[in-house]
């Protein structure tokens, strides 16, 4: 008979609650962080413990602001409100209980060479307009979109992950002795075990957590890091090296996944990026319009009616021609 894992007791709810808490404070700390990830490798149980915590400081609202308040009133060992909050408790995701007959197997004999052991570099690739659902030999989920790809590499000490111009969101799994590594343009993600968006284009990366904790530091100078937990995205520039860390919806940074792009102030080129992913016919934005900038929802339900939208909320006007849709500023 089956059982599903340990689920974390009380005490460790509220020590979560609190280290989700302390981490969202306007004065979190380099040292913050580094215990926050000695305290999720201390007990398998605590990563479990976290994800709820957030889960519940996502339902929370408004009352968040009253809560990160009282990080200035006493140690963040003390906050236990989110934990004495909690609703009822978090089903385990299916995956994860499937799980538990192939750890069986394992234990038996059943299964001689683990997936640690296969070394080789698998790659994977969408055509512009198709997505593709991933599940790795650990058990980690990538969902891709259009246009991306994506090489591949579990090894008995590293998960790397290799990606170029891409979108593509991945639910890792949880590992303390195989960091899961992403590089991705100049930068390099390091995960513990989360849900996270990734979008790459030409010169910058974005990257949007909706679940747990990452880090996301320059190739060449892994000081320069940030680190980022449920709600953050942070946002780099290859020609600058800027880093500028925001509060994202996660609902709304991997919309893509649910036929949804949602825009707050962003360059036309970046939409056009985004619906050439979506549709597969390519989409460029001409001289004229590159200063255009762009607020709201796209339904991605049909190209040309997309088009048309965008027609219908920015100064500008849309020509096919050569395989490709161009848009122009529209004459005052």
């Amino acid at each position: 008979m089956t059982q599903n894992p340990p689920h974390p007791d009380e005490p460790m709810i509220e020590q979560a609650a609190a280290w989700v808490a302390r981490l969202h404070a306007d004065d979190v700390s380099e040292a913050d962080w580094l215990r926050l990830e000695a305290w999720l490798a201390a007990d398998a149980r605590h990563l479990a413990a976290y994800e709820e915590a957030e889960g519940l400081w996502s339902a929370l609202g408004s009352q968040r602001e009253a809560i990160r308040l009282r990080l200035h009133a006493g140690p963040v060992d003390n906050l236990v409100e989110l934990g004495a909050r909690r609703g009822p408790r978090r089903t385990w995701r299916p995956w994860a209980l499937a799980a538990a007959p192939l750890a069986a197997a394992v234990a038996a004999g059943l299964l001689l060479i683990g997936p640690a052991l296969d070394q080789r570099v698998v790659t994977y690739q969408t055509a512009p307009g198709e997505t593709r659902d991933v599940v790795l030999k650990d058990g980690t989920r990538i969902a891709m979109n259009g246009g991306s790809r994506l090489t591949v590499q579990l090894t008995r000490n590293v998960r790397q992950v290799k990606m170029d111009q891409a979108q593509a969101a991945f639910d890792v799994a949880h590992d303390s002795d195989r960091p899961f590594l992403i590089d991705v343009g100049e930068s390099q993600v390091r995960v513990i075990g989360t849900a996270f968006d990734i979008r790459r284009d030409e010169a910058t990366t974005r990257v949007s957590v909706s679940r747990g904790v990452v880090q996301v530091s320059d190739l060449q100078t892994p000081s320069r890091a940030v680190r980022l937990t449920v709600g953050q995205s942070v946002a780099r520039d290859d020609a600058t090296d800027a880093a500028v860390v925001s509060s994202v919806d996660p609902a709304v940074a991997d919309g893509w996944r649910h036929g949804r792009l949602t825009y707050q102030d962003r360059p036309l080129a970046e939409v056009a990026t985004d619906l050439g992913r979506a549709f597969g016919t390519p989409v460029v934005v001409s001289a004229s319009a590159a200063d255009l900038r762009f607020t709201g929802v796209l339904e991605l339900d049909d190209e040309r009616r997309v088009i048309a939208r965008l027609e219908a909320f920015l100064p500008v006007t849309a020509t096919r021609a050569n395989g490709q849709v161009r848009l122009d500023r529209r004459p005052d």
